[in-house]
């Protein structure tokens, strides 16, 4: 595939980008501006407190409950975080160096354990989801839909930005979060490589691609089929208490709270990154839309695979023989079978790349290691054995809210998070007199992801862009954060008290 030819952006002093031409982008996928030889002190501080973090986890005392390896599990990811957020090493390499750390320090008993993140379905499913990006660069599919948003939008970036994130909230109503991500990562890649944005110096690309995944969170926990963690709650709360919700009862809940957060994450993320003015390019791009013609063979192709692979990814809400992992795999192979060849291998590899999967893989190491020896288990025992629990059942709520959001961000294993606190809450639930959906939708909503750190799969797509830092994810979520769990728990208790949404289960 030939380079595409840009104009390089920089800093205008009216807040827009001036163009510098003669600048071309080396790949089409926008790679991280080259690190300087020497670290620098931002680097070398998180390598010293990564370090000290470790080596504390290996020598205080363990309480009851808390293994020598669990305390060193949540150490090393807590050294891990220090290292990502300094950005001392590359994200991919300082995965590498939690896993060797889980076997060093024999958290897991063999090697081959300290690898099994790695054969996570949802650590392949980050892999191969970037069939569709790159299927938008290689054809004229991308800027045909850059020139789209762009006459929609006119001259007006903060509209630009909203459009991407409501058209991405929207997908993931229906289909994974990290399927609507990277649809929506995949339309505003081009839009942002077509305006010569350079990454991590453009407020334009920070809003978008944050914009994007923080929205992708917002349409999963809407309606029930948009997020497995929604069914996971369900079943749990089936199990437990005999009760159940329909999905019109948890639409009513849960599209109010996205039409409150929507705009208003949009309106917070947009004040601290204000969005450069696009319309100098508007022109440009208009003029190289139009210049594509009908669709030729290759758009149809990769059109094709485009509404085929959301479709099967809608429908395994509920035909659970469709298997979403393995969709993504095809959809990856695809790409490349005779009488499709839509890219060469060499193509995919330059826009997909490998530090995406040896991040989110490292991850998983790290979660699983923490739940294996008991470090989640004592984390939500010493919550829910805090005192708390006997609080006013509202700012129960509220405490378990923000504290379910703050160990999910730093231990993304949803799953683990749902089986371990979802049971006690459930049973408070009852004694308090609270609806029992309500933690349901609690624990659903908050854990499907985080605007605070880059650690789950819908914020690690976006940021292997390279148009945003690690500590730009805090700055342009913390507020989206706050209020995201007081909106979420006051409507979902206000809303399931008042009309009282459960049902028995039929004998």
């Amino acid at each position: 595939m030939e380079d595409t030819v840009v104009e390089e952006s920089v800093p205008a002093t009216d807040g827009r980008l001036a163009a510098r031409p003669g600048a071309a982008s080396a790949s089409p996928h926008p790679a991280r501006p080259p690190k300087p030889s020497s670290g620098s002190r931002r680097q070398v501080i998180g390598l010293i407190v990564g370090a000290l973090i470790v080596a504390a986890s290996c020598i205080v005392p363990t309480g009851d409950g808390l293994s020598r390896e669990g305390c060193q599990s949540l150490g090393l990811l807590l050294g891990c975080v220090a290292l990502w957020f300094c950005g001392s090493l590359p994200q991919g390499a300082t995965s590498i160096v939690g896993v060797i750390g889980l076997s060093a320090l024999g958290v897991r008993p063999t090697l081959a354990e300290a690898l099994s993140g790695f054969t996570a379905p949802t650590a392949w499913v980050s892999l191969c989801v970037v069939c569709m990006t790159a299927l938008l660069q290689v054809t004229s599919l991308g800027r045909r839909l850059t020139g789209a948003f762009i006459r929609w939008a006119g001259a007006d970036s903060r509209k630009l930005v909203f459009s991407f994130m409501l058209g991405t909230a929207l997908a993931s109503f229906f289909m994974t979060d990290t399927g609507a991500v990277v649809l929506g990562m995949s339309m505003a890649l081009p839009l942002l490589q077509a305006a010569g944005v350079r990454p991590g110096s453009s407020n334009l690309g920070k809003c978008l691609m944050l914009g994007v995944a923080f929205a992708g969170v917002l349409g999963g926990f809407a309606l029930p089929c948009g997020h497995s963690l929604n069914m996971l709650g369900l079943g749990i709360m089936e199990q437990v208490t005999g009760e159940t919700v329909g999905f019109l009862s948890w639409a009513l809940v849960g599209l109010p709270i996205f039409a409150v957060m929507l705009p208003a994450t949009f309106a917070l993320l947009t004040r601290v990154f204000p969005p450069e003015d696009v319309s100098g390019y508007r022109d440009e791009i208009e003029r190289s839309c139009a210049a594509f013609g009908p669709l030729g063979t290759q758009d149809k192709k990769a059109l094709a695979v485009l509404v085929l692979l959301p479709a099967l990814w809608i429908a395994s809400n509920w035909i659970p023989a469709i298997n979403t992992t393995v969709v993504a795999m095809l959809g990856m192979v695809l790409l490349f079978a005779p009488g499709i060849n839509l890219m060469s291998w060499k193509q995919f590899q330059d826009i997909a790349g490998w530090n995406v999967f040896l991040f989110f893989g490292g991850v998983m190491c790290l979660g699983d290691a923490v739940t294996a020896t008991g470090g989640t288990d004592f984390i939500a025992r010493a919550f829910l054995e805090s005192g708390v629990m006997e609080a006013n059942p509202f700012l129960v709520l509220l405490a378990a809210g923000y504290a379910l959001y703050l160990i999910h961000t730093f231990c993304p294993v949803a799953p683990a998070l749902c089986t371990l606190f979802l049971p006690p809450l459930l049973l408070w639930a009852q004694q308090a007199g609270v609806p029992t959906v309500v933690p349901v939708f609690v624990m659903a909503s908050i854990t499907a992801g985080s605007f605070l750190v880059p650690l789950n799969p819908t914020i690690v797509l976006t940021y292997e862009t390279g148009y945003y830092r690690f500590s730009d994810v805090a700055r342009g979520g913390w507020a989206a954060a706050i209020l995201f769990v007081a909106v979420t728990v006051a409507w979902a208790f206000l809303c399931c008290a008042v009309l009282g949404w459960v049902q028995p289960i039929a004998a």
